[in-house]
């Protein structure tokens, strides 16, 4: 099949003629009844079931039946319209469902775009397969997602099921008011012979509504103030630019939608639907988004590309301007095109791009081509997303959480027999792997620490643990645990040490800069250095031995300049190319992907984001490098 019978196919495919009406196009499977010998109409084949369809079906036709039952054809009629008001979704939206359309501002008939009939259709599916509705929607811009959601929600407490509560919840709850306004108009819009129904006050409350007529509550609340659903007894919930969900103290948006989905029972027509417009990686929203597409939990992902909306295509003015076009493809079109959009939409996407002066990034954050589009955060990334995404297939959960305990936090005693690994499922210490105590590889280990602070807003204390055991194979090392937490400077060392202690007496490598400066918690740059050097003596010292030798002073930890701080980051961009080492914590890349370069020419996370794993990963490995290679002592 040549470019253009392949274009005009997905034209078709993509804004095919839809007529909701009559029955073409639907995104349910369909089958035809006849009202006479000149007239067909497509039902959804879900209503096979109903009485009145088989006999009619019995009969031949609508007219048919009408005459031998001695039944009016008008009233008939009437009979199968309100069974296509009950099953039928996509008619209903049509006859009886009016919205703003996003580019005119006119109130219009609620025709399903293309988009919005492929989340429908697998809203329809899980419907008719008696499976509870769980989706996760990555959506891009101006398609109408939560549109199609709160409205399909709306159908089936019309419809389908009497006190059967809903909630809307956002980021704040202006936001979701918003959605609830669809409410408003659909019952202001709604044809009073098809159903009469109020949209009141729930209880005097102005934000919780009520369809009295069907005893449907719909509840608002966000993020920010979860109370407001304490009490209530949901049955569906659309849960709003989840993405921007952050978390406090005392808050996190895990929390929030476990809790959420616990009241929910796992029932038909049990509903929970999160969206969100990506916002960056290694946030909730991105977390529930790769489970689901790696089928590890029970949300079924759904992602709409930018050239699958009608608006964001551009005809050609003739046909030779189509076939220049076609001749001044880059590569960057062709991949595209190979993933599904049409030449009129490439011809937009670039109209668009030369408009707004957009680069390659920008046109990828506002019209993503695919969900590591959508995802990706940063226009200047320090690393390619591709390095990052293939170093992602040795990430697994932690086999042990917990933390280093012992009779005293510091000191001697902090290190000495009392020491001990206590497992907890809310600990900070998360590991792959336990100390390897069956056979003795020198300089196997290395623990590395970025240092933070102890305020919750203040940046992660962040201690590594890199196995170097398959060096002495010819392999690459493997990161086996991350300990992060808020503490004191002087107490983070010190769990350092533990750990580096714990891990076979392991090289324990600092970095300094932080000890360097006056902090908010203190100048700890020579008094904790030298209180370790006198119990714990494996520390990492950046001056020359030959120095040594000479009488100048040891100076222990890691210091990054200017000039090493980039040899860091080169560093870990040839191990993420080259699948260099093995990482195990998914958070690790999570901040390498929001890595990014700044206007200034310096390296950083993104705002919002963190890069303490990073930092603390990249000292690790750098040091890994410096060091003798690690041997198995046969001794």
């Amino acid at each position: 099949m040549n470019i253009h019978e392949l274009n005009k196919e997905r034209l078709n495919n993509l804004f095919c003629k839809y007529n909701p009406y009559k029955g073409i196009g639907l995104v349910q499977e369909c089958f035809s009844i006849d009202i006479n010998a000149k007239t067909k109409v497509n039902i959804p084949i879900t209503l096979k079931k109903e009485s009145l369809i088989k006999k009619i079906i019995k009969s031949g036709s609508v007219l048919k039946y009408c005459r031998t039952n001695k039944i009016k054809k008008k009233d008939c009629i009437s009979s199968i319209i309100q069974l296509k008001l009950t099953y039928d979704f996509e008619f209903w939206c049509a006859t009886c469902v009016r919205v703003q359309d996003k580019q005119t501002k006119d109130i219009v008939p609620f025709i399903l775009r293309y988009p919005q009939r492929k989340l429908v259709k697998t809203l329809l599916e899980q419907l008719s397969e008696g499976r509870p509705i769980r989706i996760i929607l990555l959506k891009a811009r101006q398609w109408g997602g939560s549109t199609a959601i709160q409205i399909f929600m709306a159908w089936i407490q019309l419809f389908h099921k009497k006190r059967w509560h809903s909630a809307i919840i956002a980021d704040v709850e202006d936001q979701a008011r918003n959605i609830k306004s669809m409410y408003t108009r659909l019952s202001q819009n709604h044809p009073s012979d098809v159903m009469n129904f109020e949209f009141t006050n729930f209880e005097g409350s102005t934000k919780n509504k009520i369809i009295s007529s069907r005893e449907c509550v719909i509840h608002i609340a966000s993020m920010q103030n979860p109370d407001a659903l304490r009490s209530a007894d949901i049955m569906m919930a659309h849960l709003s630019e989840v993405g921007l969900w952050k978390e406090t103290e005392g808050k996190k948006p895990e929390d929030l939608v476990q809790s959420i989905a616990g009241t929910i029972p796992t029932v038909p027509y049990s509903m929970i639907v999160m969206e969100s417009t990506a916002k960056g990686v290694g946030n909730y929203f991105h977390k529930q988004w790769q489970r689901a597409v790696n089928k590890e939990n029970g949300y079924t992902p759904i992602f709409v590309a930018w050239f699958e909306i009608e608006i964001y295509t551009k005809n050609f003015d003739s046909p030779s301007d189509k076939k220049s076009f076609i001749c001044s493809m880059t590569p960057k079109e062709h991949e595209y095109f190979e993933l599904g959009a049409t030449l009129e939409g490439l011809n937009w996407y670039r109209d668009k791009k030369y408009l707004e002066s957009y680069d390659d990034w920008r046109m990828c954050c506002e019209f993503p081509t695919t969900p590591t589009e959508a995802f990706q955060s940063t226009g200047r990334r320090a690393h390619s997303s591709a390095y990052i995404a293939q170093m992602r297939s040795f990430c697994k959960e932690p086999i042990f959480k917990g933390e280093m305990t012992a009779v005293v936090n510091h000191g001697k005693e902090a290190i000495g027999d009392s020491l001990a690994f206590e497992q907890s499922n809310n600990g900070n210490l998360w590991m792959w792997a336990k100390p390897d105590t069956t056979q003795s590889v020198k300089r196997r280990y290395v623990v590395s620490m970025d240092i933070g602070g102890r305020h919750e807003k203040a940046d992660w204390t962040v201690i590594s643990v890199i196995d170097r055991y398959w060096m002495a194979q010819c392999g690459v090392e493997e990161c086996i645990a991350t300990y992060r937490f808020h503490l004191d400077q002087d107490l983070a060392i010190w769990k350092a040490v533990q750990l580096a202690r714990y891990y076979n007496n392991a090289l324990l490598v600092v970095e300094a800069n932080s000890l360097n400066h006056h902090q908010s918690d203190g100048d700890h740059s020579l008094t904790i250095l030298d209180e370790i050097k006198n119990y714990y003596s494996n520390l990492y010292c950046r001056t020359d031995p030959q120095k040594i030798i000479e009488g100048y002073p040891e100076r222990y930890g890691f210091f990054t300049s200017q000039s090493s701080k980039t040899d860091l980051i080169n560093q870990m961009n040839k191990r993420y190319r080259e699948l260099g080492y093995i990482e195990r914590d998914s958070r690790a890349l999570d901040e390498a992907d929001t890595y990014e370069i700044k206007d200034n020419g310096s390296f950083g996370a993104v705002d919002g984001a963190n890069d303490d794993i990073y930092m603390s990963r990249a000292i690790g490995l750098k040091a890994s490098q410096i060091i003798e290679p690690p041997y198995i002592d046969e001794t």
